[in-house]
């Protein structure tokens, strides 16, 4: 029974694939690698690490020096004003103590480290964004799949109703039902396919393009349920990002203690005086007080460091916690769909094409051919809802264990 499911769905494929001659067909894959290709985030990510580059490059500056030319004792012709007229030039420069100049290029490091792991995880948001309308195509194929088989059996169905009412052994609305469940079949497939195209195109649009005619989606493998046999754990790529604000906040906190330290100016220079005499000038300045205010700043960047701490703390737990739940969901969606594939969907076909028997033999009415229709189709439909939705948690789940990692770091 599950060979013929399979083989329902490889006929949907292959008649979208007969529609559409120029087509190929698109791996999830290559649908990460479309989008990401395509996605402006990559260009937002290259521009910010140059920006932070130059910034890196600009930390680890020296104090620009400056030069100071100073006139003393000018004004009005007062000969005794005049005869003191001096000009003095200096040579100044801050000497940086306390490692400032280490810890502001630690500080910029950090941000560069914290930019790529924001860029990695914002690929792996992608990723999965592309990951769940991939599966949501698929699910609109196997709904078309089955849409076509059901079309299918009331055609035929329809065309043995027809016989039994010209040979007078059904009364004349049962033909009536019998084409009705025709026209219903076609408008589900009709609206199945169009759910399929419209997916399609919201795939589509993650690489720019207008239309989906280009490519098809495989959807042979929707009813296979192939779980991880490895531990579970936490996305590596998240988990750099929580790491890296905190280096980051860490080194900012070694910056302002740096910033406690005071940097004296040395300052020298030649003096001309208005008798034609030179002189030399020299001095040092240190700044004074400011003290309780850099201690602020630095108790400030320690409290800050502690807060990104338990964020981190918080981000952690609460991921491993949507990580257990991802899972049970996975589990319990994996079960049903299992359940119903093997032992519902047998058991509905296998009704049906007992109660088609009788009723050609005339032990049963159309109704009851058309309720065990019905209820193979239910069984079906709801099979493609729980298959879809263990797949959507298997989205879930391989974005929170950075399952696609090594795809999103290709990118950069």
């Amino acid at each position: 029974m599950f060979t013929r499911l399979r083989a329902a769905l490889a006929l949907s494929v292959g008649l979208s694939s007969a529609a559409l001659a120029q087509s190929q067909t698109l791996t999830l894959d290559e649908a990460f690698r479309r989008a990401l290709a395509a996605s402006p985030q990559t260009a937002s990510a290259t521009a910010r690490t140059e920006a932070l580059t130059a910034a890196r490059t600009a930390a680890g500056l020296r104090p620009q020096p400056t030069i100071e030319v100073m006139a003393e004792n000018f004004g009005p012709p007062k000969r005794e004003l005049t005869d003191q007229f001096q000009v003095t030039g200096t040579y100044s420069q801050r000497i940086e103590r306390g490692g400032k100049r280490d810890a502001r290029v630690a500080v910029a490091n950090r941000d560069l480290d914290l930019a790529q792991a924001e860029a990695l995880v914002a690929r792996l948001d992608i990723i999965a964004a592309v990951q769940r309308i991939y599966v949501e195509v698929q699910a609109a194929e196997a709904t078309i799949g089955i849409a076509r088989e059901k079309l299918a059996v009331t055609e035929e169905l329809e065309r043995e109703v027809r016989r039994r009412v010209g040979s007078a052994r059904d009364p004349i609305f049962a033909g009536t039902r019998a084409r009705t469940s025709v026209a219903e079949a076609k408008v589900d497939l009709e609206l199945a396919i169009h759910a399929r195209d419209a997916a399609l195109n919201r795939l589509a649009s993650f690489w720019g393009a207008e239309t989906s005619a280009d490519f098809v989606v495989p959807a042979s493998d929707f009813l296979e349920f192939a779980t991880s046999a490895g531990p579970v754990i936490a996305s590596p790529a998240d988990m750099a990002v929580g790491e890296a604000r905190g280096k980051r906040a860490e080194a900012a906190t070694e910056l302002q203690r740096a910033n406690t330290v005071k940097d004296p100016t040395i300052s020298a220079g030649p003096r001309y005086l208005r008798t034609g005499d030179f002189g030399l000038v020299a001095g040092v300045s240190i700044p004074i007080g400011g003290r309780r205010l850099a201690t602020a700043r630095l108790a400030e960047a320690q409290a800050e460091r502690r807060r990104i701490e338990a964020d981190v703390a918080v981000e952690r737990w609460n991921l491993n916690r949507e990580i257990a739940l991802s899972t049970e969901k996975v589990e319990e969606s994996r079960h049903e769909a299992e359940a119903i594939r093997d032992d519902v969907v047998p058991v509905a076909e296998k009704t049906l094409k007992e109660v088609r028997s009788g009723y050609n033999r005339g032990f049963f009415s159309f109704t009851d051919v058309s309720a065990a229709q019905n209820a193979l189709t239910a069984a079906r439909s709801r099979m493609i809802a729980a298959a879809r939705r263990f797949h959507e948690a298997k989205v879930d789940l391989d974005r929170q264990t950075g399952r696609y990692t090594n795809i999103a770091q290709e990118a950069r």
